[in-house]
């Protein structure tokens, strides 16, 4: 009985650094597999920031073309509606014969 003990131990103490080599192997494998994974979103990352920034840049060109086109347009309403008081009302076909009811 004591010798089964003796062997399971001493069998325990050689097979113990290899299990544990494995399990700290397969760690090292993982830790690389993850390391490449926070780089290539690292790198997604920032190419995602440079889009969004050019997208933003854009935004602000669009904003101020709209209004300057806000702009233009209230000012042609202006003058649109300074025209009409000037002019008196023009029949609807210019150059048209007024229309006459015959007897």
């Amino acid at each position: 009985m004591r010798k089964m003990i003796l062997s399971a131990v001493i069998l325990s103490f050689l097979f113990l650094p290899v299990l544990s080599g494995c399990e700290s192997k397969q760690l090292k494998d993982e830790n690389a597999r993850l390391k490449q994974q926070v780089d290539t979103m690292t790198k997604d990352k920032a190419g995602m920031q440079a889009q969004m920034s050019q997208t933003m840049a854009q935004m602000d060109e669009m904003k101020k073309k709209n209004a300057d086109l806000e702009k233009e347009t209230a000012d042609l309403k202006a003058k649109l509606a300074e025209l009409q008081k000037k002019s008196p009302k023009q029949p609807a076909k210019p150059g048209a014969k007024p229309t006459t009811k015959k007897k």
